[in-house]
């Protein structure tokens, strides 16, 4: 957290922990509205999202065959905190937090402190972007690289929990924090069965997308009459995850102009809550990593998996699957530009009954899981007040 809690969440003289602003997005469906647009725009919620969500809750970060070999290390930056998961000598993987966290700087400079990460040669450090997974030939001893993410003494870093799930690695920086299977119990079998299949990696890489990513997220569910695939007796404790039916093309405005239309049947999506997104099939499964860089931007580090013995061209699979999440991104960016013209310079005063009603269901689930979020407290253990008036001397 950046923030003392005493300093709490205010900007123009808006306290963003207030639940009276998030009563309309909490109303049930097809009353509900999006999230206001400060929620999409504003520095100080981003720090209010540092502390109530990507601090306190299990962010999926990559696969655990990204980093197959003894030594590999995977970077990710959570909110404003560097952190890394590396393979040991076991094959077990272990989470600390970067030894560089502010890289080469004794405090934040003012470039990093806009709420934008920042591309910088300390990429260790939380406020810059994050480079891809660094090789255990690459770490070595007493290079520039070891002393950015681990230091002399890795053990006396300060640790981060890390579970996997199937074969994703989920980190929390929590650790009076729930397990991850009971945290996703309700969709962890099928989950698991998604990922246990016999694909391999295909592709890897990341796209930008100018939009918040809560945005980005919504995006990949802005199809026809997508509802949820849990029961209604599970839809209730499932406030953390949204998985579809068996979807078409159609449903999802797959675009597939050079493809058997056959092929592409029975996509399911699954978004589990804060930033994974699963689209699988019966030949291949992607998962895009929502990774926000600033208030209006986003990373979607997207990994294909397919099987290893497939009688589809393989060729074709990154194509259409590429078309379709640049349309995804497309689709969240208009988004943004909408929420950036309730205020705009000139706009009317903002009121409750302008923000947009919420027409997705997914999008709905994620913001009533958002606003539960942002109105649980916490206990802070600070040993004294920010500010005193009787300061021993």
């Amino acid at each position: 957290m950046e923030f003392h809690p005493d300093m709490g969440f205010v900007e123009d003289g808006v306290d963003f922990t207030n639940k009276d602003l998030y009563k309309s997005s909490s109303l049930p469906f097809g009353q509900a509205t999006i999230l206001p647009p400060f929620s999409y725009q504003s520095k100080i919620f981003s720090e209010l999202e540092d502390e109530k969500l990507w601090t306190r809750n299990w962010i999926a970060v990559g696969f655990t065959n990204e980093i197959p070999n003894a030594g590999d290390l995977l970077p990710f930056t959570v909110g404003h905190h560097g952190i890394h998961v590396q393979r040991q000598d076991d094959g077990s993987l272990i989470g600390r937090f970067n030894k560089a966290q502010h890289g080469g700087c004794r405090a934040v400079p003012l470039q990093c402190q806009t709420g934008k990460k920042t591309k910088c040669s300390f990429t260790s450090c939380g406020y810059s972007r994050d480079r891809n997974v660094i090789r255990v030939e690459e770490i070595g001893e007493n290079t520039p690289t070891m002393h950015q993410y681990l230091g002399l003494i890795p053990e006396r870093l300060l640790p981060v929990k890390v579970e996997v799930l199937g074969s994703i690695i989920f980190i929390n920086l929590d650790h009076e924090c729930n397990n991850l299977a009971d945290e996703y119990s309700i969709v962890a079998n099928n989950i698991e069965s998604i990922l246990n299949k016999d694909f391999s990696l295909q592709n890897n890489e990341w796209l930008e997308c100018s939009s918040n990513w809560k945005f980005a997220g919504r995006a990949f569910f802005d199809g026809n009459n997508i509802s949820n695939n849990l029961s209604n007796s599970d839809v209730e404790q499932a406030y953390n995850c949204f998985m579809t039916p068996s979807l078409s093309i159609h449903d999802i405005d797959l675009n597939l102009e050079n493809a058997i239309e056959n092929d592409m049947e029975n996509i399911q999506l699954c978004w589990l809550f804060p930033n994974l997104v699963l689209i699988q099939h019966l030949d291949f499964l992607v998962s895009v990593i929502l990774q926000p860089t600033s208030m209006g931007e986003c990373t979607l580090r997207t990994s294909l998996y397919a099987k290893k013995e497939s009688n589809s061209d393989a060729s074709q699979v990154p194509e259409f699957l590429r078309a379709y999440i640049q349309s995804v991104t497309t689709k969240a960016q208009h988004m943004q530009s909408q929420a950036d013209e309730l205020t705009a310079p000139g706009a009317p005063e903002l009121k409750n009954n302008m923000i947009p009603i919420e027409t997705n269901l997914a999008g709905h689930s994620f913001h009533c899981y958002i606003t539960e979020i942002i109105e649980t407290e916490h206990d802070y253990y600070w040993n004294a007040p920010l500010y005193s008036n009787n300061i021993a001397r």
